[in-house]
């Protein structure tokens, strides 16, 4: 866990601002150590997952549809 901070702070010039534990978890889980290169994975996880839950969506409203 220590080479993961130690990765991590020298890879941001010190601790993110907004690190939070979590966020160091999923860091080292992702191998993931610049800040930025995390909020943009997030991101894209996020958007995959909205996007997945829309067509979820859809396919349950077009199931009720007579045809």
């Amino acid at each position: 866990m220590k080479e993961a901070f130690i990765q991590i702070m020298n890879d941001n010039d010190g601790i993110p601002e907004y690190m939070t534990i979590e966020d160091y978890l999923t860091m080292k889980e992702l191998n993931i150590y610049n800040w930025e290169e995390y909020e943009r994975a997030q991101e894209r996880a996020r958007l995959q997952s909205n996007k997945q839950k829309d067509l979820g969506k859809a396919t349950e409203d077009s199931k009720g549809e007579s045809v």
